[in-house]
């Protein structure tokens, strides 16, 4: 009886010592897991943050860009106005170097505006060489 005593203890032992084994190595698995997840999460959360950043910071960059899209239609039109209210031809006509002055003057505005926005340098588009033509 002893020997079965001993038979069945030896035996609870290695089920028990297998058991515990099992039981530690699913744990260290489980904590590998668990740090991976936590490190995912983490990424995961940052990620969304930078994109809300993201966004806003487009949000911001549209509007302004409508704002002055705005600004740039409302000007259009007014220019469409003044000339639809004046006949530039006749008056082409009539003073040819009041125009021409004018005309120029705008053109050279409007260039140095083109620039501006472009971020050219007045510097580059001479650099260009490039000859006029006129009549």
């Amino acid at each position: 009886m002893t020997k079965i005593l001993l038979i069945m203890l030896l035996t609870f032992g290695g089920l028990g010592y297998l058991y515990y084994t099992d039981t530690q190595e699913r744990l260290a698995q489980l904590r590998e897991n668990n740090a991976r997840l936590e490190i995912a999460a983490q990424t995961s959360q940052d990620t969304i943050t930078k994109l809300q950043q993201d966004a806003a910071q487009f949000e911001a960059a549209n509007n302004q860009l409508r704002s002055q899209l705005n600004e740039a239609e409302a000007y259009s039109d007014d220019l469409q106005a003044k000339l639809r209210n004046h006949n530039l031809t006749v008056l082409t006509a009539q003073k040819p170097g009041l125009i021409e002055t004018r005309v120029n003057r705008a053109t050279a505005r409007l260039f140095d505006d083109m620039e501006k926005l472009t971020g050219a340098l007045k510097d580059d588009i001479e650099s260009l060489d490039i000859t006029s033509t006129s009549n």
